[in-house]
């Protein structure tokens, strides 16, 4: 039999890279492309199983306005401006036509000095009666209006049920008592100037 002489172990490869000298770095190890690029592709699949996508806060523009409350009806503030309109409109045509009626009776019941000769003013005259009858249903509808404007104009603007027409509502039920007196005298002072020099 032939002798097979052992087989000694070989020695590990030496890294013949020159090793860095004080003060300075290692270089960098290098890692063949086939591990980088598996590496790579597992580090990849790690993070976006380890984030998946956030949920969408998105949402549809059907779904907020079906959500918004539905929008109060405007109907009392509307009918209080509407009744407030009124009774300004009732209240100045009405001062108009009182002072054409009133002027003569005026220029002549005002003396001298300013003074009212009652017996000019006689009741039993049918234009005198008629207009006094008149002036009081015109006072007690418009005062009755005027309240029901200002209280349903008030309720309408707490309520926010047509709240700009019921602020305007208010205003036009208080104004008109001031309007109607300042139309009525005007007037009255146009049609019948004498009043002037009998009180001057």
């Amino acid at each position: 039999m032939s002798h097979v002489p052992p087989i000694e172990p070989s020695e590990p490869a030496r890294d013949e890279r020159p090793r860095p000298r004080y003060g300075e770095y290692a270089p960098a190890s290098q890692t063949p492309p086939g591990e980088a690029d598996r590496s790579e592709a597992t580090s990849t699949g790690a993070t976006a199983e380890a984030q998946p996508f956030a949920a969408s806060t998105f949402a549809p523009t059907s779904a907020v306005f079906h959500n918004a409350p539905p929008a109060k009806p405007k109907t009392l503030g509307v009918v209080a401006f509407v009744v407030g309109l009124v009774v300004l409109l009732f209240a100045v045509v009405f001062s108009v036509v009182g002072g054409l009626a009133f002027a003569p009776i005026a220029g002549k019941a005002i003396t001298a000095g300013g003074t009212i000769d009652q017996t000019v003013i006689n009741s039993d005259d049918p234009g005198i009666a008629a207009f006094g009858v008149l002036s009081t249903v015109f006072f007690v509808a418009g005062t009755l209006l005027g309240l029901w404007a200002i209280v349903q104009g008030l309720i309408a603007t707490i309520k926010k049920r047509g709240r700009a027409f019921g602020i305007v509502a208010m205003a036009l039920a208080v104004a008109t008592p001031v309007i109607s007196f300042v139309v009525f005298y005007a007037v009255t002072f146009a049609s019948a100037p004498e009043i002037f020099s009998n009180v001057g």
